[in-house]
């Protein structure tokens, strides 16, 4: 990529950086990059605070568009495999080079397509979903902490004599479940009377958010909000190809980050492989005449820009987009292989929005997920999807409480080959 009509302005917020470069530049401007500054004032006094902005338009240079052209032409031959497999025709004997298998999980073949994996727990649509609301998130966040600072989580089995506590429960200890949510699903497991193992009886304490993909999804308008790095717009990605090319339904991609262009770039190839719009949503003025402009749409998955959750001003741009979005569900995607406090500190600040459901990434990149456990008993809220690779469309899962006991008990651990 080489940079064209490249410019150097002042500008008070991140909005009015966005503007003024579409104003001077035209609608395919992009950010490249801002920084605060301090300006005005006399003798270091009353000066204020700015942003230093560089914009410009991104051309393609002819290697990077022979790149992307390649690129696309290897994504769209995989989904082109994925979409025969599901229509019940043999895979080409000779897939372009480098490009991904739909078949290359051993698991996943002719008979059981990369689509029935998806769909593996396919039943009734759910009852309403459970919606956490802003004050009701502070008010669990600081029951969390507060029983953290009293005796924090336990993530070893303690020193006890055998037989002082319950083997199930040493299990859930062994596993980083908090000492307190371990202890609480035994004595529900006990008052429920029934006469099966406990770790049969397990999945039916799991919250998920649905038995089917679009009960999973939560509605028609969908907001997927989280931290940098954790896999949020490839995740959108998966979602708008299985809806698309499995569900067959109208699916929209809108973006509110127009701060990473690669974020940007990503979804707009996606979007393109898969021959479904994607809008840039610079002025959340415009959202309501593009929600016009898509009212026949069956779905619409908006990504949000993902900074970090520390960044108190983006933080705010998040509850300004939803409002004006009014999303019909708020999936908080976080990855699987963090420590419990630093999923806490998340939803401190991504919880300035009703959440919804959430939605873990890097499932292969952990070898223990009791701090989804956690956060999950915790908060009260569903899981809707795991992901378990970068793969699109292939590695992402319809959560469900029996294949996460599986993966809690390591009875059906991620394999390098359940990831290719």
């Amino acid at each position: 990529m080489r940079v064209e009509q490249q410019i150097e302005y002042e500008a008070a917020s991140d909005a009015e950086a966005i503007r003024v470069a579409r104003d001077r530049l035209g609608r395919e401007a992009v950010i490249l990059s801002s920084r605060p500054v301090k300006l005005g004032g006399v003798l270091g006094f009353f000066r204020r605070d700015a942003l230093w902005v560089t914009a410009g338009i991104l051309v393609p240079d002819q290697d990077d568009a022979a790149k992307e052209s390649r690129e696309r032409m290897v994504a769209f031959q995989h989904l082109l495999e994925v979409r025969k497999a599901v229509e019940g025709a043999a895979p080409p004997e000779r897939p372009a080079r480098g490009a991904a298998s739909a078949f290359s999980n051993p698991a996943v073949t002719p008979t059981h397509t990369a689509k029935q994996a998806y769909e593996s727990n396919k039943g009734p649509a759910d009852a309403a979903p459970t919606v956490r609301e802003v004050d009701e998130i502070k008010q669990i966040l600081g029951r969390v902490l507060s029983r953290m600072e009293d005796g924090g989580v336990h993530t070893q089995t303690p020193q006890a004599p055998d037989g002082l506590l319950d083997e199930n429960v040493k299990k859930l200890l062994d596993v980083d479940v908090d000492r307190n949510i371990a202890g609480g699903m035994m004595a529900e497991f006990e008052a429920s009377g029934l006469q099966v193992p406990f770790q049969k009886w397990l999945p039916t304490a799991i919250n998920t958010m649905g038995t089917d993909p679009s009960s999973a999804i939560g509605g028609r308008k969908i907001l997927f909000a989280g931290p940098t790095g954790v896999g949020k717009t490839t995740t959108i990605a998966k979602i708008a190809a299985t809806q698309s090319l499995w569900g067959n339904k109208k699916v929209v991609l809108m973006t509110a980050d127009t701060y990473r262009i690669a974020a940007v770039e990503q979804l707009r190839t996606y979007a393109k492989i898969l021959g479904i719009p994607i809008e840039i949503i610079a002025d959340q003025k415009d959202m309501a005449g593009t929600l016009k402009k898509y009212r026949e749409a069956d779905l619409i998955l908006m990504d949000t820009a993902g900074r970090s959750h520390y960044d108190d001003g983006r933080i705010g741009e998040l509850r300004s987009l939803y409002e004006a979005f009014s999303p019909d569900a708020v999936h908080l995607v976080m990855a699987a292989n963090i420590k419990y406090r630093d999923m806490l500190n998340v939803i401190d600040r991504m919880g300035v929005v009703p959440l919804s459901a959430l939605l873990f990434t890097k499932l292969d990149e952990t070898s223990t997920y009791g701090t989804i456990l956690n956060v999950m008993r915790d908060f009260g809220l569903p899981a809707s999807f795991f992901t378990i690779g970068q793969n699109v469309p292939n590695d992402i899962e319809v959560a469900r409480g029996e294949r996460f006991v599986d993966l809690l008990y390591g009875n059906s651990p991620i394999t390098r080959k359940e990831q290719s």
